[in-house]
């Protein structure tokens, strides 16, 4: 029997999915009293892109596990291919309630990035476990396997869910997948017209204007400061700061540029700057009500001008219970360099936002960002935040309506 199928999108943590998917499967593998090694669960490590065809194996998986589990990020909720898996499964489902009058607990969306909205089909049926701490909700399971703190209420998820797949699939039998389905054709569940987002209603004054700060040295600063001692790869920078593209050659576009279409497709205006004045940008956004996005490129912290600025930022969030200037950090999985200075790298990063990484929570801060898809979802995630926490507490700029008249003075007799 396969117990479960795991549904997810390529990019969001690729590493951090197949742990997940190999603790959850040595758990059901215990529940069921079976031997290590025994296939109880589907993870298509190369998952699906748009157009791409389902192997055969997905499709004997998708059509005869007995649990759905879906780890929902927004990049999760913008592709068909997750979404078309999800149709299938819940048809399968339905045809059960339809035959039996029950509905089984076998689809189950899990938090892994929490998106900004989710489709009413997810919303309803999102899976809830006492013991998981207030940090799953806002930051999702990924950052939860992330911080060591977190570790027993992560491993305490995995139990009670291997135990209640495991209950579901000995009470419900989930019949298969019609063999007459066509598969390449099934139209996903979060693409359809009848779906419809839950969304956080529009609020006057929210923000929709980003402002992407590069942090990140011009090509002609790489022999500067701390990095005179380092021969770093002059491809992933340009003339000026804001031409720094870290994901080359898989992206080779500059990461402020890819980052605006990210922001367009969210119905976000934006526009780009260096870190001169840094400092007084933070000041006109936060009176404006305006989102800042500081692009860091780990390397600059080892330049003193870039340190001044970045720490001045900080500075401004020190007294800032829910900071409204949002940090992320790209770098790349395939720069060897920064591979071998990791470790030095992420100490200066600390050492200028300690307050900030300390915590490791902060959804507004967002670090080793390994892939231009994992920064595309992230900053998904940060831009609304960044909204809500502007909303929430940003400035506000009442005017009267009407004429404006005079303020009567009274006299006396």
């Amino acid at each position: 029997m396969l117990y479960f199928f795991l549904s997810y999108a390529r990019g969001d943590d690729d590493l951090s999915v197949q742990k997940f998917f190999h603790d959850l499967s040595a758990e059901v593998r215990a529940h069921a009293g079976l031997a290590s090694g025994e296939e109880v669960g589907f993870f298509d490590v190369h998952s699906l892109e748009v157009g791409a065809s389902w192997s055969p194996r997905l499709v004997d998986a998708l059509s005869q596990c007995q649990s759905f589990i879906a780890l929902v990020s927004p990049r999760y909720l913008l592709s068909e291919p997750c979404g078309r898996e999800w149709a299938v499964f819940s048809d399968r489902i339905r045809r059960y309630e339809r035959e039996v009058g029950v509905t089984p607990s076998a689809l189950l969306p899990l938090l892994w990035l929490p998106p900004p909205q989710l489709p009413s089909a997810v919303a309803s049926l999102q899976y809830h476990n006492d013991t998981l701490p207030e940090a799953y909700a806002r930051t999702g399971l990924r950052q939860l396997m992330r911080l060591q703190r977190n570790q027993d209420s992560y491993y305490d998820l995995i139990v009670e869910l291997a135990r209640q797949i495991v209950q579901t699939a000995d009470a419900h039998q989930v019949p298969h997948a019609a063999m007459d389905v066509d598969f390449e054709g099934i139209p996903s569940a979060f693409h359809s017209a009848e779906t419809s987002p839950v969304k956080v209603p529009s609020q006057p004054g929210q923000s929709r204007h980003v402002q992407f700060v590069v942090a990140a040295p011009a090509r002609g600063e790489l022999t500067y400061d701390d990095l005179a001692t380092v021969e770093r790869d002059i491809r992933y920078y340009g003339a000026t700061s804001v031409e720094w593209a870290p994901y080359r050659p898989t992206l080779a576009v500059p990461i402020a540029d890819f980052a605006r279409t990210v922001a367009e497709r969210r119905s976000f205006r934006s526009d780009v700057a260096d870190t001169a004045g840094l400092a007084q940008k933070i000041g006109e956004a936060r009176r404006s009500n305006q989102i800042i996005v500081l692009l860091v490129d780990v390397w600059s912290t080892m330049l003193r001008e870039y340190r001044q600025a970045l720490a001045e930022c900080n500075q401004l969030d020190e007294n800032v219970e829910e900071p409204v200037t949002a940090i992320m950090v790209p770098l790349n999985h395939d720069d060897q360099q920064a591979q071998v200075h990791r470790r030095q790298l992420t100490d200066s990063l600390r050492a200028i936002f300690f307050r900030r990484t300390v915590h490791g929570d902060d959804v507004m801060f967002r670090s080793s960002i390994l892939t231009h898809q994992a920064f595309d979802a992230d900053l998904q995630v940060v831009l609304e935040a960044a909204r809500n926490r502007v909303f929430s507490s940003g400035t506000v700029h009442n005017r009267p309506t009407g004429q404006t008249v005079n303020r009567p003075i009274l006299q006396g007799p």
